[in-house]
């Protein structure tokens, strides 16, 4: 019955202007008695949840049974593959670290924290000789990094007698300077050079990195008026061992290293950022008495099940959406030549089955993301991070809709069901509801991050703006957004209080509080529909005069329609001569 609730004025048998709708009259038709009470008894096996048809029929749900086995495999799949991912982002935020102590000059511990807000300011330099040695303490790191390191990074050259060298790439102006009166004159047009930083011999027998002394002998000019960044780039390479764990291979990274000066800004401050980019390379090693190729085959073929099986699902939930709509098409013309009636839209609705639509995204979306595991595990393509977003937002959505689709099932008991039927109820009146709050909210937004963002951490950006209104209205963090402001500017402390109040008064005490009403108004609804029974439309009318139990034998003799054998659930037989010339009538 949950099919039948959301109608206008809540009853489906009450016309636009409150009178009740005349009941269903029978025209003279060439339909028999014997024929109405076949597609009756049709219309109401269709609508039967799996248990009754069950009954009905005595076959096995098999529809039914395979979600609870596709979700049992996603959501083992999904484990499997979270833990590795898991394992794949500490091993790159682990490698970030070291890098960052390794190859940045003066780094600390307390940058690596992640408290809010920043217990630290961000890592730059401030002077000119400050930036000549974070770039030779680079070059001197790298040229050692095999015998200094701990994490067993090695160079990757070609050339394995050659130690690499750290490129240099800078970026400025094309030209330009200030003059002593605080004018100036600047060629806007980008500049781009690139060198290799390389060690300078001194003459005396010492050769050591000296980059201010590098750029004189190389002719290059560094113009800090001109300058906007600098870029390192060096090669490093890594091996992933984990041993100890059974048929855990190991994984060869390949490390594309950029330290960056950043100083597009102008503002005295250069800001340094280390980024690995990190790519999966060929191993071309071996590890005695590892079978790495049978584990490759375990996972893939566990995938390749799980992709077999979620096809199995969307080809039989697009089978039956398929009948539903056949089915509809024939429930139409027989209302129109028994009846001389046109078969309501809400009516036509309750054959679109939504949950079978739901399966059936769930379903492409779990086999897309099987594909792109298979890929990521047999390195046939580069085991980036990006790889593995897409691959996890593939996986994780679909388990997601797989874990909501067994609500179907859980809907067709009565003490369960009462959460669909209430979200289904209240469904129109609050997205009407959240479009007015919401217009509201948006303007607190931009007004928030106009006024109080130069002056407020939480309102620097328009996205944490948003973040932070959306958790006062949860209650979150309120005393710490009153008191991090920092302004001394008196008129803007005391607009930031109003516009505090306001705004939590407003969403907190009036908005929140008729949200709540509105679900709360849906949630009656249904409760006195349970106590005094559900509205009825035509359809459901016409479907109640039959009182055939669903344990009769009549539906096993006149549905028995494709039957599915129980090894081949696609092997079916097709119906009896005289059902389908009897169907065929029925049609017209």
């Amino acid at each position: 019955m949950a099919g039948n609730i959301g109608y206008e004025d809540g009853h489906p048998n009450i016309n636009s202007i409150g009178h009740a709708k005349p009941p269903l009259r029978r025209q003279p038709s060439y339909y028999t008695p014997d024929m109405e009470d076949r597609m009756r008894r049709r219309l109401k096996f269709h609508f039967m949840d799996p248990i009754e048809k069950l009954k009905a029929k005595k076959r096995i749900p098999w529809k039914m049974l395979l979600q609870v086995v596709k979700i049992i495999l996603v959501t083992i799949q999904l484990c499997i593959f979270g833990l590795e991912r898991g394992n794949f982002v500490d091993y790159v935020e682990k490698n970030t670290i070291s890098l960052k102590h390794l190859f940045l000059k003066d780094w600390e511990a307390a940058y690596e924290t992640l408290p809010y807000p920043p217990a630290t300011g961000t890592y730059a330099v401030y002077e000119i000789s400050s930036v000549f040695e974070h770039i030779d303490f680079v070059s001197n790191q790298y040229s050692k990094m095999n015998r200094i390191a701990i994490g067993g990074y090695h160079f990757w050259h070609h050339n394995a007698s050659a130690i690499p060298t750290v490129s240099m790439c800078k970026t400025n102006y094309y030209s330009g300077s200030y003059f002593p009166n605080g004018t100036f004159i600047f060629n806007p047009r980008l500049i781009r050079t690139c060198a290799n930083v390389t060690q300078v011999d001194f003459g005396n027998g010492t050769v050591k990195f000296d980059f201010k002394e590098f750029l004189k002998r190389k002719k290059i000019r560094l113009s800090l008026d001109r300058l906007l960044k600098i870029e390192l780039n060096f090669l490093v390479h890594t091996v992933r061992l984990e041993l100890d764990v059974p048929h855990r291979c190991p994984i060869c990274f390949l490390m594309n290293v950029s330290i960056t000066f950043d100083n597009s800004d102008r503002n005295g401050q250069m800001l340094v950022f280390l980024n690995p980019n990190i790519s999966e390379v060929g191993c071309r090693g071996m590890i005695i008495g590892l079978n790495e190729t049978e584990k490759k085959r375990v996972q893939t073929a566990f995938d390749i099940f799980i992709i077999i099986v979620s096809t199995m699902s969307s080809i039989l939930c697009l089978r039956s959406i398929w009948r539903a709509q056949s089915l509809k098409h024939e429930t139409a013309k027989f209302f129109k030549n028994h009846f001389r009636k046109v078969l309501e839209w809400y009516d036509r609705l309750e054959f679109l089955n939504m949950w079978f639509i739901l399966i059936v995204i769930n379903d492409c979306l779990t086999i897309v993301g099987s594909c792109f595991k298979i890929k990521i595990e047999t390195r046939n393509v580069p085991n980036t991070s990006q790889n593995y977003d897409l691959c996890a937002i593939m996986l994780g959505t679909g388990n997601l809709l797989s874990w909501i689709g067994v609500l179907r099932y859980l809907g067709f008991f009565k003490k369960y069901n009462i959460l669909i039927l209430t979200l289904k109820r209240a469904a129109p009146n609050v997205l009407r509801f959240l479009t007015c709050a919401l217009l509201m909210y948006f303007g607190f937004v931009f007004c928030g991050w106009v006024i109080l963002g130069p002056y407020h951490i939480k309102f620097r950006h328009l996205s944490t703006t948003s973040e932070c209104l959306f958790s006062l209205v949860n209650g979150d963090d309120m005393f710490v957004t009153f008191s991090a402001l920092q302004t001394n500017n008196s008129f803007i402390w005391f607009y930031s209080r109003v516009y505090l109040y306001c705004f939590i008064g407003i969403f907190i005490y009036v908005v929140l509080s008729l949200f709540i009403a509105v679900i709360m108004d849906s949630y009656e609804t249904i409760k006195h529909y349970y106590e005094n029974g559900f509205p009825r439309s035509e359809l459901f009318e016409f479907i109640d005069e039959c009182t055939d139990p669903p344990h009769s034998e009549i539906y096993r003799q006149e549905l028995r329609g494709w039957d599915c054998s129980t090894v081949f659930c696609f092997c079916c037989k097709n119906r009896n001569p005289e059902e389908l010339e009897e169907s065929t009538r029925l049609i017209g």
